[in-house]
């Protein structure tokens, strides 16, 4: 039964660590480009973690 909950930590360590990569990339793409895309630092975040994400967030997205 222990080998669930190891399976479960590493796998919420995975998800959370790609999260984490994608918003400083989307960091960093924001503080790039928000001055030439004309919008604000929030729109520019939002816009550029849903191109660095590269796990769906909606269950829609999900392809069993």
């Amino acid at each position: 039964m222990l080998y669930l909950l190891y399976i479960f930590i590493s796998i919420l360590i995975i998800v959370t660590t790609n999260l984490a990569v994608t918003a400083i990339l989307s960091i960093r793409d924001a503080y790039r480009n928000h001055l030439k895309d004309h919008s604000s630092f929030g729109t520019a975040f939002k816009k550029y973690f849903g191109k660095n994400n590269n796990i769906p967030l909606h269950l829609s997205d999900w392809k069993f």
